[in-house]
């Protein structure tokens, strides 16, 4: 069945999914004349995709034996990463249960691999829980070097712990603590945070995400995620690097956050590319706001380019 909200323009397919018309209006501003495809596959259920546990086992050998059983995977953009498809439900395997590999969406993958730690760095990891993220971290980094994976809700670590000893993270250190109460300075080789936000990129996994969304929510999110950025940077050594993530398609929380990180001095942004995966540059401009052309350096991933959900993506050297 077929719907149209009340922008003619926009044709919505899965009456499941539910859009509040101010987030209608304001993405279909930003998107133009891309915006019926765009809210079409925010509409669509999600394809499932999957990370190999490398610290049980080389990909090959988790990927044939996961083949052996009828399962079909397609490699990604990396040799751990995986779109899967013939399974119903993965995560009730043995294998799963045994942490051989993880149920990951292929762009939320991305920020661990844009960050690129190396074997003997030191890496926070500033909202980890509940531990997919990090999982990659120390997969990318061999289990060798030391991760330092946070979380300030005590549920959620429960959860982090939980999948730390699930997956041998022997490398990660897993604790509860809120990132703006940090008290130390320029310690890490590497950051990665992916910022708590308003959400709107998990639309394809859960048809009443946008239930609760608003402006308001939006903006309160982007003062969080301010405050955030800017903590993470002063743990970070001279020389390292941050990587900031957010699931959101809102510029107020991508570009503004990253462009008022960047105006402090001391910031300096890299580009993103990602071999086989589609990626937009950041916005330079929105309703008003200049965030600069440095912002073009920074990865959008929209639904319709990989038929994944949306992610935004930016990397900064710290470099004083």
């Amino acid at each position: 069945m077929e719907k149209r909200s009340n922008n003619s323009n926009i044709l919505l397919v899965n009456l499941k999914t539910f859009f509040p018309q101010g987030f209608l209006d304001k993405y279909s501003g930003i998107l133009g004349s891309e915006s019926a495809e765009f809210f079409e596959y925010c509409s669509r259920k999600i394809p499932k995709s999957i990370w190999l546990n490398s610290l049980m086992a080389k990909p090959e050998i988790i990927a044939s034996d996961l083949e052996r059983k009828g399962w079909r995977l397609k490699r990604l953009f990396h040799e751990n990463a995986f779109a899967l498809e013939g399974v119903q439900k993965p995560g009730s395997s043995k294998e799963f249960r045994d942490g051989m590999f993880n149920l990951q969406e292929k762009a939320a993958m991305v920020p661990a691999i844009v960050l690129g730690p190396e074997e003997n760095d030191l890496v926070l990891d500033a909202a980890a829980a509940p531990g997919n993220k990090t999982l990659q971290l120390a997969c990318l980094m061999s289990g060798k070097g030391r991760i330092v994976a946070i979380d300030k809700s005590a549920e959620r670590v429960k959860s982090l712990r939980f999948n730390v000893k699930k997956f041998g993270m022997s490398n990660v250190i897993a604790q509860r603590s809120d990132l703006l109460l940090a008290k130390k300075e320029a310690i890490f080789d590497r950051i990665l945070l992916d910022a708590p936000c308003s959400s709107e990129g998990i639309v394809r996994k859960d048809y009443d995400a946008l239930a609760d969304w608003s402006q308001e929510l939006v903006e309160r999110k982007a003062g969080l995620q301010k405050r955030m950025i800017e903590a993470a940077f002063r743990l970070l050594r001279k020389g390292g690097t941050l990587v900031y993530s957010t699931c959101s398609f809102a510029p107020e929380e991508n570009e503004r956050v990253v462009a008022g990180l960047a105006s402090s001095g001391g910031a300096e942004l890299e580009k993103i590319s990602v071999k086989g995966l589609v990626t937009r540059p950041g916005i330079e401009e929105y309703n008003g706001e200049e965030y600069g052309t440095e912002m073009r350096k920074c990865a959008r991933i929209y639904p319709q380019d990989n038929d994944t959900q949306q992610f935004f993506v930016a990397k900064v050297r710290k470099m004083r």
